[in-house]
């Protein structure tokens, strides 16, 4: 069977590929860390602008943390699949608007300083915006693009809330006064909320697309049907119409991503930790495990729906289906411990704002407590070796992240902590649910 590349690419029968020039591209946007949920969401938008015929939207990826990705694509010419499957159907789709990528920092300061250039992506997870790394990288080259006069939008797409604030206070923190001033005017940072389940590659998903495919991709990527991405209508530069393939450009992203943080991904981060106690290996067991997912739904219904700004026009209940049928989904296996990882970064944003709204009132959030009790009794436990920086510290949870909740709800959160380390997490569902 033949590898994917350019020469087999017009070959290929039944799989859906570029219909434009690859030879023709430009490359009008860099993305700065390419894993598989870059490859499966905002590509797949920008994929769709190129197929319109608009070529000036290639993009240059960037990977600084291992070359597995750049070394996987380079043979293929950096074509890839994004296989979208659900329990009914599947569909391939090659995409070419990857134009090669870098690994290195000097590499990616020369990619973003090109005026070409219009915009930059980010996909660096949570953790990425404070370690000042990727933030220096793009000082540096603002402040050569700043000689140029080359203006320049930096979106982030990472699951944080602000993530647009976030990230320019990031760079601007790394720049120097005459960058910075610089920035105010010519660099805009718009939040987005992105949405689009992408589990890791396993060796039985590139067996499959050989099978459905005929050819070889040693890089696909893996996804559901359902793909969101809500944009901040706030750019400096020229962009790719992605609302061409069902962005939705707002003014205010903030309502949009706090309900896709404190919902989903509250939901996600819920299923994971209860998930691993209970042995299950993938969301989509402990999803189907009925006492677990209605946990989840009294969770939704009763402490968090209540204590969110749900966007207008948005039906809270057909959303919290929509949440449990994808999670519900065989065929996108997402594995707990994957979800579970980086705990400590993501419950500040997931979890942890909606019940300090709760505890605000003096009242307890039986089920939030329990899900956070529930990540740290996973991460002290030898049986999950997920990635976290928390596991690096040996202090107490109260002593090492819960020191700032109030003192009573401390108490509550170590007893239930002590509890599921004796074993006590079906009695601690059945008593959450029923309150």
């Amino acid at each position: 069977m033949k590898r994917l590349d350019s020469s087999v690419l017009a070959t290929l029968t039944g799989v859906e590929k570029p219909n434009y020039d690859r030879s023709q591209l430009q490359t009008g946007m860099v993305h700065v860390g390419v894993g598989g949920f870059h490859r499966a969401h905002q590509a797949v938008y920008t994929e769709q602008t190129l197929n319109s015929g608009d070529l000036r939207w290639g993009t240059v990826g960037a990977s600084l943390q291992s070359t597995r990705t750049r070394d996987a694509l380079a043979p293929q010419d950096f074509l890839y699949t994004v296989a979208a499957r659900d329990s009914d159907q599947e569909s391939l789709v090659i995409h070419g608007g990857l134009t090669g990528m870098v690994t290195d920092s000097d590499a990616l300061i020369a990619a973003i300083s090109n005026p070409e250039v219009k915009v930059v992506t980010l996909t660096i997870t949570e953790k990425g915006y404070g370690e000042g790394g990727v933030a220096a990288i793009l000082a540096a080259a603002i402040k050569t693009r700043m000689q140029h006069g080359a203006p320049l939008t930096c979106v982030s797409c990472d699951n944080l809330m602000g993530n647009g604030q976030v990230l320019r206070k990031s760079v601007q923190s790394a720049c120097d006064a005459d960058v910075g001033s610089w920035i105010r005017d010519n660099v805009s940072f718009p939040s987005t909320m992105v949405d689009r389940i992408t589990p890791q590659t396993t060796a039985t998903d590139i067996e499959r697309v050989a099978a459905l495919g005929g050819y070889q991709d040693n890089a696909p990527v893996v996804c559901e049907p359902f793909s969101q991405w809500v944009i901040e209508d706030e750019f400096r530069t020229e962009r790719p119409p992605w609302e061409m393939a069902g962005a939705l450009l707002v003014s205010d992203v903030a309502p949009y991503e706090q309900a896709k943080l404190r919902m989903l991904n509250a939901s996600h981060s819920m299923f994971a930790y209860l998930g691993l106690l209970k042995g299950y290996e993938y969301v989509h067991e402990a999803a189907s495990d009925k006492r677990l997912s209605q946990f989840v739904l009294d969770a939704l219904d009763q402490e968090i729906i209540p204590n969110i700004e749900v966007p207008a026009g948005m039906d809270a209940n057909e959303y919290v289906q929509s949440i449990m049928q994808r999670f519900q989904n065989s065929a996108v296996p997402y594995r707990t411990a994957q979800v579970a990882s980086d705990g400590s970064a993501k419950l500040p944003q997931r979890i942890y704002p909606t019940a300090q709204t709760i505890w605000a009132r003096g009242e307890a959030a039986p089920r939030l407590e329990l899900a956070i009790s529930a990540w740290f009794a996973t991460l002290r436990d030898s049986r999950f070796d997920y990635p976290d920086p928390a596991r690096q510290d040996t202090r107490s949870p109260r002593e090492a992240y819960w020191q700032s909740f109030p003192a009573e709800v401390q108490e509550r959160l170590v007893g239930i902590y002590d509890e599921l380390g004796a074993g006590g997490l079906d009695a601690r569902l059945t008593l959450s649910v029923e309150k």
